[in-house]
């Protein structure tokens, strides 16, 4: 048997506990993990080996490593890549940097008033999601808007399925049933003396 199919034989019998360890030392290092690139990873070292002919170390440790550097190389890679650079973050919001500029031309009377505004939007259609959903439906809703995790995320943290459905379901009912103006009308009745 050569190394290469000795490497895919390896990888083959020990994929839940590999992909699991290697899962979990993106969470511990605060990678992004990503299946494709796992996947992809273990075509291009299949790959290598036939190519060269040997492996240095065919022990199940040697093999596990070599993988290992290899997974790690590629996700360090991928985010150097033009394409995810935008989807990292690393391009300017231009509604954050609109948000700032409008901030800085307020009063401190004006921006706390904004900011006042701005969370009890937030809790007002908290409110309305709760009343008109089950629990479920709610604590997602909640999740989603205060963590900002992906759908993704959001099923593996908290177990259920069909997380972006129930998310939809509740801002779809929102865009249907809230009025910016019901917000507005309520806002002004409790804080318009006030402010």
């Amino acid at each position: 048997m050569n190394d290469a199919t000795l490497f895919i034989n390896y990888i083959n019998d020990h994929y839940q506990e590999i992909y699991n360890s290697f899962l979990a030392f993106c969470n511990n290092k605060n990678y992004k993990f990503d299946a494709d690139i796992f996947q992809d990873t273990i075509l291009k070292c299949y790959k290598l080996i036939d190519k060269q002919g040997y492996m240095k170390d065919t022990s199940e440790k040697g093999m596990k490593n070599y993988f290992f550097m290899a997974f790690k190389q590629n996700l360090q890679r991928e985010t150097q890549y033009a394409r995810n650079q935008k989807r990292d973050g690393n391009v300017i919001n231009l509604s954050q940097a609109n948000e700032r500029y409008q901030n800085s031309k307020l009063t401190e009377q004006e921006k706390l008033k904004s900011d006042l505004y701005k969370d009890f939007a937030t809790l007002y259609l908290l409110k309305k999601v709760e009343e008109h959903f089950d629990g479920e439906h709610f604590y997602l809703f909640r999740m989603k808007t205060f963590t900002n995790m992906t759908y993704a995320k959001l099923s593996e943290h908290t177990g259920i399925k069909g997380v972006r459905q129930k998310v939809v379901d509740c801002k779809n009912w929102l865009k249907q049933n809230v009025k910016q103006e019901d917000i507005r009308k309520e806002f002004d009745a409790i804080y318009g003396e006030i402010l």
